[in-house]
């Protein structure tokens, strides 16, 4: 008796398009954006940050050993500035979005704003500061901390929302 052609080329056309599926879901698990602000995923290295700053950037020493490139980035509609830090290896450490304006109640309502979507998603944060001229909250978790912070003072009002790889996170709760 002899096989149904069809059949027998069901596999060979079939692997292919199973290894092109896991690929593509692959490459999408891999590529996830490390903070809600960034395109980039904790796999980008520094050649992908420049690529995504249009080679208009700025870089000064990260507190990880290696670089930190800053360029401007707008999000929720606001014009602000983007940090990357990487380790001496260039790995990505740490992903930051930096706000600032002479707007005191334009900054805390942003400041409401933010904690308001991140508690929605993540729950209450596992620590609280407001000493007046500075506000924060910090969400500990296993993906990475999530920080928000304000600082408030005569000469300097500022916002900064940061994502941290799970490499440099406390993970407490």
């Amino acid at each position: 008796m002899k096989a149904n052609p069809v059949i027998t080329r069901l596999p060979r056309l079939l692997l292919p398009a199973a290894i092109c599926l896991l690929c593509v879901y692959g490459a999408a698990q891999s590529a996830s954006p490390a903070a809600p602000f960034s395109p980039a995923g904790w796999e980008a290295d520094s050649n992908k940050v420049i690529a995504l700053s249009n080679n208009r950037y700025d870089t000064y020493d990260s507190v990880y050993g290696g670089l930190c490139y800053t360029f401007p980035q707008q999000y929720q509609g606001r014009d602000g500035t983007i940090k990357y830090m990487f380790d001496d290896r260039d790995k990505l450490m740490s992903v930051a979005w930096a706000y600032t304006t002479p707007d005191q109640d334009e900054l805390f309502a942003l400041y409401e704003q933010l904690h308001a979507e991140i508690e929605a998603v993540y729950g209450a944060s596992g620590y609280n500061s407001d000493t007046g001229t500075s506000a924060g909250d910090v969400w500990y978790l296993e993906d990475g901390d999530i920080i928000i912070s304000v600082m408030n003072t005569p000469s300097n009002k500022a916002l900064q929302y940061a994502y941290l790889h799970p490499d440099v996170s406390n993970h407490q709760k």
